[in-house]
């Protein structure tokens, strides 16, 4: 009998003097580096969609003006060229639904500038959520798990092992944003520096040549769009168009119910629309069919900063 009771006490002995600290060692270790690389890497890198997620949730600049939309907000809007003010909140890969997330966030603050761009692409309104790694260190939030969708995991609730698989891809946007071998960045903009190829570009514009594009609208987006606009009224909504290449349109199937989507929301009293989509630039200034270079961007800018002029004193 001694045996047996000798064993089992000699277990419990060996779980509580090492196992134990070794768990409670680890877990300590562990929290304190997610927590570190949580405040020092993904939160101080303002290229970091992970960063703007958080800064909309977190943060109030009462004079600041904000800019939404995807990577083509995000890759062709220069915060500084437009004024001191500025901050670039585009996120690539989004869509309209997240873009509706940061406007319902953003007019829930006091600010004293009712100023917000949206920019606005004419492939129309639908959902797309883009990156998982920009909602993590803010999965807890209900608005910010219902965007992850489907993709939501209990282990993003867990410290550092939320981040396991996205540790690379934060400490490169930090690498990207300090170092700006390839890209231009600027108060959460992030430009592409180099020009194409000649031969590649054209390769890309055939490709478009080749491809049809249509509007499409999400009823449910659009009521949300709409009704968010009506009931802030002290807000100030201005929809930009950014540029794109020629060869996008030789296919748009429905460019017409696009057109009459814009009138719509040129129709509310707080709304203006500034459609670059046809400005001529050549194609130097192009990432592709779709996305300016920062050549194109500083061009785009300096004619975005005239007409913003008009409107905001």
């Amino acid at each position: 009998m001694s045996g047996p009771n000798s064993f089992i006490f000699n277990f419990k002995a060996f779980v509580y003097r090492l196992v134990l600290p070794v768990i409670l060692m680890t877990g300590t270790v562990g929290f304190a580096f997610s927590w570190y690389f949580e405040k020092k890497i993904i939160l101080k890198t303002s290229i970091s969609g992970a960063y703007k997620v958080n800064r909309i949730l977190t943060e109030t600049y009462p004079d600041e003006i904000p800019i939404f939309g995807s990577s083509r907000a995000e890759g062709g809007y220069i915060p500084d060229s437009l004024g001191p003010a500025y901050f670039n909140y585009g996120l690539s890969g989004t869509k309209e639904n997240v873009q509706l997330f940061f406007l319902e966030e953003e007019c829930k603050k006091k600010k004293r500038t009712p100023y917000i761009i949206l920019n606005f692409d004419l492939d129309g309104i639908g959902y797309g959520g883009g990156d998982m790694a920009n909602y993590i260190p803010n999965a807890n939030i209900p608005s910010v798990k219902a965007l992850m969708g489907e993709q939501y995991r209990f282990s993003f609730r867990i410290p550092f092992i939320k981040y396991y698989g996205y540790y690379e891809l934060y400490f490169k946007y930090f690498l990207n944003e300090r170092m700006n071998l390839t890209k231009y960045s600027n108060k959460g903009a992030s430009i592409e520096k180099d020009v194409l190829p000649v031969q590649k570009f054209n390769q890309l514009v055939q490709e478009r040549k080749n491809s049809q594009t249509l509007f499409e609208c999400n009823s449910s987006l659009k009521n949300r769009l709409f009704s968010l606009i009506l009931n802030h009224p002290e807000r100030f909504y201005l929809f930009v168009v950014a540029p794109y290449h020629a060869s996008y349109f030789e296919k748009y199937q429905n460019l017409s119910e696009a057109t009459i989507f814009l009138k719509e929301l040129a129709g509310i009293k707080n709304v203006r629309i500034f459609n670059f989509s046809k400005v001529t630039y050549p194609d130097s200034c192009f990432l592709n069919t779709t996305h300016l270079n920062y050549k194109g961007a500083v061009l785009f800018n300096r004619q975005l900063k005239d007409s913003l002029a008009q409107i905001i004193r």
